[in-house]
């Protein structure tokens, strides 16, 4: 297990804008319908929905000890998505989880570290 703790969680349930990076401000997740890619930041860990991974970082994969497997190769159990990327420890890490409201309740996951 790491010595340190599991990153910090912020959740938003019925969020709209853009998601940025708590650390440098930049826009790693538009909110604009004419600009669907992810913009990843040095600080971003990961962006992933519900349906699996848009983004992973190699000190992500190196975190989760997921280095050089392919994202359809990786289990996130029963929970699903939002709860394993609950489980990455990193010092002063930061995750947004956003969702679009009910009925829906689709999630968007994106993780961030110094």
């Amino acid at each position: 297990m790491s010595k340190h703790p599991p990153i910090q969680r912020v959740e938003f349930c019925s969020h709209s804008g853009p998601i940025c990076c708590p650390f440098c401000g930049r826009i790693v997740l538009p909110d604009d319908d004419t600009d669907p890619a992810v913009h990843p930041c040095s600080h971003t860990l990961f962006i992933a929905t519900d349906e699996g991974f848009e983004f992973r970082s190699s000190r992500f994969d190196a975190l989760m000890e997921i280095k050089g497997i392919e994202d359809q190769d990786i289990d996130p159990g029963d929970d699903g998505w939002d709860a394993y990327t609950d489980r990455v420890c990193c010092p002063d890490s930061v995750k947004i989880a956003s969702f679009i409201p009910a009925p829906s309740g689709f999630g968007c996951y994106v993780g961030f570290a110094p």
